[in-house]
């Protein structure tokens, strides 16, 4: 806030004013590391075709998830969230339970799934040979591919980024750091869109 005043027609005038804080989420950039893979087939056989593997940076839970809401200038607090999220999953629960798929908008759907054993007679097939009954989720059209809204930016693969933090302990120096992980190094942060390409899912890292 800010407060200065000035005079006008003999008149001291007040003028307050007030600077807009928004805290924003501070997003941070996917991590990925480069793996590499020899091919057995095709026109690249024998040869190590590398790609972009993730590297995961951690996991949430329910209730620290409820947290997260919560700070995104909700006026819901987080034990209310929390509760609904709870509620969320018992009902998801019971509409699969009757066969029933949970749309959720554009985010996304949980779909009712079993797993059976085969039967070579169609008139054997029972209930008894459903073994499991679970929830696959299918990514709707906000979240099948927001390669748009993300950032990348490489690292070191994680046994090389242990390599590094001992040799960097024991006062080593950066040449045989680089010589010792073998890693090429870390790259900085990408442009949305512009990392990730194609080449398969991966997802922990290495």
């Amino acid at each position: 806030m800010e407060i200065w005043s000035e005079k006008g027609k003999g008149e001291k005038v007040f003028a307050i004013h007030y600077s807009l804080l928004i805290i924003h989420y501070i997003m941070q950039p996917i991590r990925y590391s480069v793996t590499g893979t020899k091919a057995t087939v095709g026109k690249n056989a024998g040869n190590t075709l590398y790609r972009p593997t993730l590297q995961l940076t951690g996991a949430i839970d329910l209730p620290e998830l409820a947290k997260h809401m919560s700070e995104h200038d909700s006026k819901y607090n987080e034990g209310d969230i929390y509760a609904v999220l709870v509620q969320a999953v018992k009902c998801i629960k019971e509409m699969a339970q009757q066969g029933i798929k949970v749309q959720l908008s554009d985010l996304g759907a949980f779909v009712p799934r079993i797993k059976t054993v085969s039967q070579t007679s169609s008139e054997d097939v029972t209930a008894a040979h459903i073994k499991a009954v679970t929830l696959k989720w299918q990514a709707g059209y906000r979240t099948k591919n927001f390669i748009a809204d993300c950032e990348f930016t490489r690292v070191a693969k994680r046994k090389n980024q242990a390599l590094l933090v001992q040799a960097e302990s024991s006062g080593q120096g950066s040449m045989t750091l680089a010589e010792k992980a073998n890693a090429g190094g870390t790259g900085g942060t990408g442009g949305t869109g512009g990392t990730g390409g194609t080449g398969g899912n991966s997802a922990g890292g290495e």
